[in-house]
């Protein structure tokens, strides 16, 4: 095994320096580095990473070939099945009633006084933002996603940092889609939509928790820095949830002053 190594190692420091990189030994490293997981054998004779010998290539070649969340996060796990599910049955719903309300004209459930509209608030057209496809149907599979990612880590599953990465860009995008829609409810459209609220309420948590999290957990980029940052922010990553609450409340009692005088 050890000669099939030696081998190996060999021959493709002999092909290298024919293509040019006689003079280049770091490129060498790097793309044997690439090489390396397609031709790698297993046991004792198996290479070792250039990764764990050469500090340059610690963070761009060997994090490369790394499952996060490196430790079992049932918590983190269990957190995110649960808000996936919540927030999934408030879209469903959604999606139930606004079927309802274009079918037979069915006043939705959460009509429930001049305010609170989810009638209102879906025939907007902020409502059916993209493609002409009402939000909720993009809440069901999301949050879907959510719950099912949740689910995997409680059972110990782990994903390549890319996966890491699409999950955030996926879940800021729907934190910043919610913002949004929550913007245009208030003080455009006029009217409240109580299951959206709700998931705005669910994503509001999920966002800052997750994000702390991810950057403690080295998901988003293995600097120290990063990591460090997470670490220190998890702690009291509730204090940015408190003023997006607070946003919103305020926001609704300005706009809304008879609300809370029903």
């Amino acid at each position: 095994m050890a000669g099939n190594t030696l081998r190996f190692g060999n021959a493709h420091n002999g092909a290298l320096k024919k293509l040019g990189f006689r003079g280049f030994p770091l490129i060498r490293m790097v793309i044997r580095e690439i090489l390396r997981p397609l031709f790698a054998v297993s046991g004792d004779g198996a290479l070792t990473s250039i990764a764990h010998r050469h500090p340059i290539l610690t963070g761009c070649c060997h994090n490369r070939l790394v499952n996060y969340p490196t430790r079992r996060q049932a918590g983190m796990g269990l957190f995110l099945m649960l808000s996936g599910l919540g927030a999934w049955l408030a879209s469903i719903t959604l999606a139930r009633e606004g079927y309802q309300l274009a079918l037979t004209g069915e006043k939705p459930s959460c009509d429930i006084n001049p305010f609170f509209s989810c009638g209102n608030v879906m025939q907007s057209w902020q409502a059916t933002l993209f493609f002409d496809t009402p939000n909720q149907l993009f809440g069901i599979g999301g949050y879907a996603v959510v719950a099912v990612i949740g689910a995997a880590m409680l059972s110990g599953s782990t994903f390549k940092r890319g996966f890491w990465v699409l999950t955030t860009l996926g879940l800021f995008f729907a934190y910043s889609w919610l913002m949004w829609m929550f913007y245009q409810a208030v003080f455009v459209i006029g009217f409240l939509c109580l299951y959206c609220m709700v998931v705005w309420a669910i994503h509001i948590i999920v966002w800052w928790l997750y994000l702390p999290w991810a950057l403690k957990q080295g998901m988003l980029g293995s600097s120290p820095r990063l990591k460090k940052l997470g670490a220190q922010w998890l702690p009291y990553s509730w204090i940015l949830m408190v003023i997006n609450y607070a946003v919103i409340g305020l926001s609704i009692m300005i706009q809304f002053p008879l609300l809370f005088s029903l």
